[in-house]
């Protein structure tokens, strides 16, 4: 009886064991469980603490409100430049109009004031006018002032001035005042006095056709095709001459300087450049440079890629 009762009691000790410890498991298991619903309840609460904290503060705002910043002052600075390009140019646009009315008054003026003779005189057998001037009212203008130039078939027919180097009257006009046009020149080594081997005159290629803005009619075939086109009327203040054209071409200016020689040292050293000129001609005036002891060169800008236009002629008369 005794083993028996010890028996039931161990048995239901350990039953009772078994019972606590399921118990025990299953509030551990229940407290882990809460534990960790805690933890995920914990982070949870964490990340909508953090989402309200960014509301409540607006951080991202701050980065956005930067950016539309910094756009709009790249706007404005745009804004900016293209108004500063705008007025620049209608500025140059005003000036370039009002130089163009000045040198046109002032061509005006000197037609007025001064006197021009012509008479008709025969060349290779043809009939060809030739000019002269009275150059009084011109040098007390200017006493710049060394001849006049007059190219039938363009709109070349200015008195010539000369400065002491080439850039003055690059952005001078007859009376010297400043102005974009410039004037007629002749290159500052030819003596127009007594007049040497190579009359160099220069002038701007203007878009409305001022100074030598015409010299590219040189190029036309029907230009080229009127005989009395050809003679080109240069008069000094000493004599009156007619030059008639050998060369036209058109060189980079890199090259220019080797057909715009003034001195030589002999007369076949000119004889052989002239003769390199008239290779150089783009067309085949059929004009005799064989005894030619003086030539009178026509220089302008050509193009956009800084070129130039030059027109040779030989004496004549």
């Amino acid at each position: 009886m005794r083993r028996t009762k010890a028996k039931r009691y161990a048995n239901k000790h350990i039953r009772k064991t078994i019972k606590t410890d399921k118990i025990k498991k299953n509030v551990s298991e229940s407290n882990l469980s809460v534990s960790f619903d805690k933890i995920l309840d914990s982070n949870s609460n964490d990340n909508a603490n953090k989402n309200n904290i960014t509301n409540q503060y607006n951080f991202e705002e701050p980065k956005k409100e930067k950016s539309g910043k910094l756009k709009k002052v790249i706007l404005n600075f745009l804004i900016v430049i293209f108004a500063i390009a705008i007025i620049f140019s209608l500025y140059n646009i005003i000036l370039w109009f009002l130089d163009n009315k000045n040198s046109k008054d002032m061509i005006s003026n000197i037609y007025d004031s001064t006197s021009i003779y012509e008479e008709q005189t025969n060349i290779d057998d043809k009939t060809v006018t030739k000019r002269s001037y009275d150059f009084t009212n011109l040098i007390e203008k200017n006493p710049d002032t060394v001849g006049w130039i007059y190219v039938k078939g363009t709109n070349i027919d200015y008195p010539v001035v000369q400065a002491a180097n080439n850039d003055y009257y690059l952005t001078h006009s007859f009376d010297k005042s400043n102005n974009s046009a410039g004037w007629v020149f002749a290159d500052y080594r030819s003596n127009l006095k007594i007049l040497n081997y190579n009359t160099i005159l220069y002038g701007h290629n203007r878009k409305d056709q001022s100074m030598f803005g015409s010299l590219k009619n040189v190029l036309d075939e029907n230009w080229r095709n009127t005989d009395e086109n050809l003679y080109i009327n240069f008069a000094t203040l000493n004599e009156n001459h007619i030059y008639k054209v050998f060369s036209v071409f058109v060189c980079d200016d890199k090259d220019v300087a080797g057909y715009t020689r003034t001195s030589f040292s002999g007369n076949d050293e000119f004889s052989s450049y002239v003769n390199q000129l008239k290779k150089l001609s783009s067309y085949n005036f059929e004009t005799d440079v064989s005894t030619t002891s003086q030539i009178i060169t026509l220089y302008t800008c050509y193009g956009l890629n800084n070129q130039r236009l030059l027109v040779c002629a030989t004496l004549v008369e």
